[in-house]
């Protein structure tokens, strides 16, 4: 038991979550109206609800409600004041959507936003409704919202599984963990179908077949579990942190910690979001980490997307990404998970040819003291070419361990005779160190069984035969076999590192280089000066440090000739105002050409990083992305010490 539990206080973490959210007392609160189908009666409730809070003196107006025709529904909109919609063309059909600007000028206590999963029309301002209601929620609006269970992106799988329909339009469940309430719509499922009968139930884009086999009584009655248990679990994730901060006592399990291990696949999103899910289920921390196989083949562009998809998803849910390079996916996930105190490893079930060569086996046999889970992906699957599931056993590396053997036969034949058989040995002995030195573990261990055999046929009484008269030479041809596994390990030890040394060097050089160069800043444009010296160094293109003047941002530091034109420029004022990263690599304006991060560490935003890179797709991975948030916190904590 820990000091703070004993004398009955609250832990320091603890209230230190408390002082940030008394620091977030300007933003609004965000409560959520959860059912498990369309037609439970969210909207409904929700109106209800606000027309309670308006007779409480609570100022409160519709952002946008959609009623789908349903008379009750409309009645009660109408008693409400409401921002009329904007009209959006799009290929010469006008769509409506939630006039987010005209809400943020009206400025309400609370505003009504209905279908929080909702995506938006083409060329608005955010791509999907969910992001219009997080700036309405900076600017401490309020919001009211609703939303299905089928829409959680961490139970998209599990939906699709059930319904045998896949949701394409989903939100992070990091939006809704952070709602201020959740609160359940729900009415059972004989009710649900009788007013699906009766018409009272709008479902878009869904022809009657997929109507009745999505709203069968089955299915309803999974989909309301899930969302029961959705619903639960974000209260546990409350009733904790209330005790937590008044110390109640209670029984603390020791802290878990998972690891999903994957490959790029079809079904890689699918295993991030089932991780999330059994994280989230025993309140564990999860890492999503992924193996760079040395000597393998190259990524093809379905692999690098479903990669990146994997990552992404990861990185929105909450998950630390960890992205490593090795010659074999079992050792390295077993050794980061030994380091890392794993106490829980997720990976995919083998399937197909994969069966006979997947690194799970490995893994199961090593990973002594560590939980195992093997996920089976759901829905159908994407095949994937028996050539791309097969290992690429041999490779270049083979090829030039076969040279170098060749060039050591050759060169003891010219000597035959001219030298003793021991100086011939340690002839053969040479391409196996180079191989080993260069070449994968595999590579070595060919070159050492060819060399000896080699030896021993041409060189070696009885000649032209693998018979041995002299039990000396094979000590020796032990000793090659110890030596390549040595070597080999060393060398394979040391390709490993190099890789993570360069990595650690640049992230050092971003992060540690660069709070010790603000140390020594002694005024607002020095900071500013060497933050961008540390954004230039980052990867090739243009950056800049912009700041907020008489006309908007402008170029305070870093390259004069930056690309801030009229649209990025308008896409970099988005984040100075709202805090968020935007622009490209994205959700927020990701049409830009330009990644802009907002230089902040409680308030104000002193301005915005702007990054250009030549290579954008390369660059904004989920590792530098984080890497770019640290440096503006870093620069807004040394810019605060100047106030």
């Amino acid at each position: 038991m820990r000091a703070g539990e004993e004398e009955g206080r609250p832990l320091p973490e603890d209230l230190l979550a408390a002082a940030r959210r008394s620091e977030e007392g300007e933003r609004g609160r965000l409560t959520v109206y959860l059912g498990y189908a369309a037609g439970v009666g969210k909207t409904y409730t929700m109106l209800q609800d606000a027309l309670q809070r308006r007779g409480e003196g609570v100022d409160v107006v519709i952002g946008y409600v959609e009623t789908h025709g349903r008379p009750e529904t409309e009645a009660l909109a109408a008693r409400l004041e409401a921002v009329p919609p904007a009209a959006v063309d799009y290929m010469g059909i006008s769509l409506r959507e939630m006039d987010l600007d005209a809400v943020l000028e009206r400025h309400p206590q609370i505003a009504l936003v209905d279908e929080l999963a909702h995506t938006n029309a083409p060329n608005s301002r955010h791509i999907k409704r969910y992001e219009d209601v997080e700036e309405l929620l900076h600017a401490g609006i309020s919001v009211y919202t609703t939303v299905n269970i089928q829409h959680v992106e961490s139970q998209n799988d599990a939906v699709a599984q059930i319904t045998g329909i896949r949701v394409t339009e989903t939100l992070p469940d990091t939006l809704l963990s952070g709602a201020d309430e959740i609160r359940l719509v729900d009415i059972t499922p004989e009710e649900l179908r009788l007013r699906l009968s009766a018409g009272k139930v709008y479902v878009r884009d869904m022809a009657e077949a997929a109507i009745s086999r999505f709203f069968s009584t089955g299915n309803l009655l999974a989909l309301r579990q899930l969302a029961l248990r959705y619903v639960a679990t974000a209260t546990d994730r409350q009733m904790i942190g209330h005790m937590r901060a008044r110390a109640i006592p209670g029984p603390w399990p020791a802290a878990e910690r998972l690891l999903v291990g994957f490959r790029p696949g079809p079904t890689a999103g699918q295993m991030v979001r089932a991780g999330y899910r059994l994280a989230a289920r025993i309140n564990a921390d999860w890492v999503v980490l992924t193996v760079d196989v040395e000597g393998d083949r190259p990524l093809t562009v379905r692999e690098r997307a479903w990669l990146t998809e994997a990552l992404e998803t990861g990185r929105r849910l909450g998950g630390r990404i960890v992205r490593l390079r090795g010659e074999d996916v079992a050792d390295e996930i077993l050794r980061y998970a030994r380091r890392n105190n794993v106490t829980m490893i997720m990976l995919g079930k083998p399937r197909g040819v994969d069966i006979l060569f997947s690194p799970v086996y490995r893994v199961l046999r090593r990973s002594r003291g560590v939980d195992l889970f093997l996920y089976e992906p759901k829905g159908d699957l994407v095949r994937i070419p028996i050539h791309r599931q097969v290992p690429r056993f041999l490779s270049w590396d083979y090829a030039a361990s076969l040279v170098l053997i060749a060039a050591a036969w050759g060169a003891s034949i010219l000597l035959r005779g001219a030298v003793q058989p021991e100086l011939l040995l340690i002839l053969q002995l040479l391409p196996v160190v180079v191989t080993a030195l260069f070449f994968r573990r595999g590579a070595a261990l060919f070159a050492a069984a060819l060399s000896i055999l080699a030896f021993d046929l041409i060189f070696v009484k009885p000649y032209y035969s693998l018979t041995i008269e002299d039990w000396s030479y094979f000590a020796a041809f032990a000793g090659y076999v110890v030596i390549a596994l040595v070597v080999s390990r060393l060398a394979a030890r040391l390709r490993r590192l190099l890789p993570r040394i360069r990595e650690s060097e640049a992230e050092v050089e971003a992060v540690a280089g660069l709070s010790r160069d603000l140390a020594r800043a002694a005024t607002r444009q020095e900071v500013f000066d060497t933050l961008a010296r540390h954004m230039q160094g980052f990867a090739p293109g243009s950056s800049a440090v912009l700041v907020p003047g008489p006309a908007g941002l402008r170029v305070q530091a870093g390259a004069a000739a930056y690309p801030l034109t009229a649209k990025e420029r308008s896409i970099a004022q988005w984040a100075y105002e709202n805090g968020e990263a935007a622009g490209r690599m994205t959700d927020n304006l990701p049409s830009g050409a330009g990644h802009y991060v907002p230089i902040r560490a409680h308030r104000p935003i002193f301005g915005v990083m702007a990054f250009a890179f030549d290579d954008p797709e390369e660059v904004l991975t989920p590792e530098n992305k984080e890497t770019f948030q640290t440096m503006a916190l870093l620069a807004a904590l040394a810019l605060e010490r100047m106030d």
